[in-house]
C-alpha cells in the first residue's frame, strides 16, 4: 500500500473499498505540451474512485476487464502502483482496452472523446462479479457509466449490488449521468433508489431527475441513507435524514477539472467507512476533489493522503478535520 495508511478503523484495519466498472487509458491534449506530444493518463470513473480511496489508505479492489494489449498493461501497472487488489481484473485477449482523449483548454475545462465500443471493459458481465470477488468489502462503488456502456455491464452492476447486499456490503452509486450514452433513465433511477450512498452533481440531478436541490433529489430517490451533491467550485452538500452539511472546496489554481468528482467519492468513502463522521468525511472529499484539479489528467492528478490532510487542516478558519463552509 502506498504511504499514507490514513484511516484505520476501530479494529486497527483500514476499511475496504471496491469498485466495479471500466478502466480507460487517457490520451491528453494539453496546451502546455509540445505540438507533437501527448499526455498519458488513466481514467474510468469507478476505477478513479478506487484509486483515490487507495491513496487515502483504504484497502481497495477493482472489478473490471482490460485487453491483452499495451494500454491494458499500462493500466495494470498504474493500479498496481497504487496498492490496489487486482485479483478481480480479467484480461481479455479478444477485445481491446478502451481509451479516451482528454482535450483540455486554458481555463481548466475539458472535452472527452471516447473510444470504448467493443472494449474489454464494456464486456463486463455478471460472472465477473462473483460473490468471491466481493468478499470482505465494506462498500462497493458503482456508477451510472457502468449502467450505460452496455447491457452486460448494466447486468453486472445489478448482480454485483444484489450480491454485495446479501453479504452485508454497502453499495455506493455515483450517478454520472452521460446523455451521450443514452442511459436507461428508469434503470438508473431505480439503482440510485436502492443505493446506500448516492453521489451526484447538480448537472446529474437536472439530467436524470429534473431537479435542482438536494432535498428534491432525496424525495425523488425515496430518501437514500446518504446523499453527497457537488456544484463545481460552489459548496458541496450532504444530506442524511435531517442531518445536512455544506462545505466549500478550497481555492486552487485550476489546471484540469477532469475526474474531480471521482476523487471526492473515493476520499469520502475511504473516510466514511473507517468511521469518520459525515461532515468530516465530506471535508476530505471536497479537498481531494479540489486538489485533483491542480494538474492535468484524471487519476494521475490525485493527491496523497498527506496532501489532503494538510489542506483540510489549513483551510482558513477551519477546525481540525473540517473545511470552511
Amino acid at each position: 500500500m502506498p504511504a499514507g495508511a490514513f484511516f484505520p478503523g476501530p479494529d486497527g484495519v483500514n476499511c475496504s473499498v471496491g469498485g466495479l466498472g471500466e478502466g480507460l487509458l487517457e490520451v491528453g491534449l494539453d496546451p502546455s505540451l509540445a505540438a507533437d506530444s501527448l499526455g498519458r493518463g488513466f481514467g474510468g470513473d469507478a476505477a478513479n474512485a478506487v484509486v483515490m480511496a487507495a491513496r487515502m489508505g483504504a484497502r481497495t479492489r477493482l472489478i473490471t476487464r482490460v485487453g491483452d494489449d499495451a494500454a491494458g498493461r499500462m493500466l495494470l501497472e498504474f493500479w498496481r502502483a497504487q496498492g490496489m487488489d487486482l485479483s478481480a481484473v480479467a484480461i481479455d485477449d479478444t477485445a481491446p482496452t478502451g481509451l479516451y482523449v482528454n482535450e483540455r483548454d486554458e481555463s481548466g475545462g475539458h472535452r472527452f472523446s471516447y473510444h470504448r465500443t467493443g472494449s474489454a471493459a464494456s464486456l463486463i458481465a455478471a460472472r465477473d462479479a462473483r460473490p468471491a470477488t466481493l468478499a470482505g468489502l465494506d462498500v462497493l462503488h458503482i456508477t451510472g457509466v457502468t449502467l450505460s456502456i452496455s447491457d452486460s455491464a448494466a447486468e453486472a452492476a445489478v448482480a454485483a449490488a444484489r450480491r454485495a447486499r446479501t453479504a452485508g456490503t454497502r453499495v455506493s452509486f455515483a450517478v454520472n449521468f452521460r446523455a451521450q450514452l443514452k442511459p436507461d433513465r428508469e434503470r438508473m433511477t431505480a439503482f440510485a433508489r436502492t443505493a446506500d450512498i448516492v453521489f451526484l452533481s447538480g448537472e446529474d440531478a437536472r439530467g436524470l431527475l429534473g431537479v435542482e436541490r438536494i432535498e428534491e433529489v432525496a424525495a425523488a430517490l425515496d430518501h437514500p441513507a446518504e446523499i453527497v451533491m457537488t456544484h463545481g467550485p460552489e459548496p458541496a452538500t450532504f444530506l442524511a435524514g435531517t442531518e445536512q452539511h455544506e462545505l466549500t472546496p478550497p481555492r486552487v489554481t485550476v489546471v484540469d477539472t477532469a475526474g474531480a468528482g471521482d476523487a471526492l467519492a473515493g476520499a469520502y468513502l475511504a473516510a466514511r467507512f473507517a468511521g469518520v463522521a459525515p461532515r468530516r468525511a465530506l471535508g476530505y472529499g471536497v479537498v481531494a476533489g479540489a486538489l485533483s484539479c491542480r494538474a492535468s489528467g484524471c487519476a494521475r492528478s490525485y493527491p496523497t493522503a498527506a496532501e489532503v490532510s494538510a489542506a483540510v487542516l489549513t483551510c482558513d478558519g477551519a477546525q481540525p478535520g473540517e473545511v470552511v463552509a
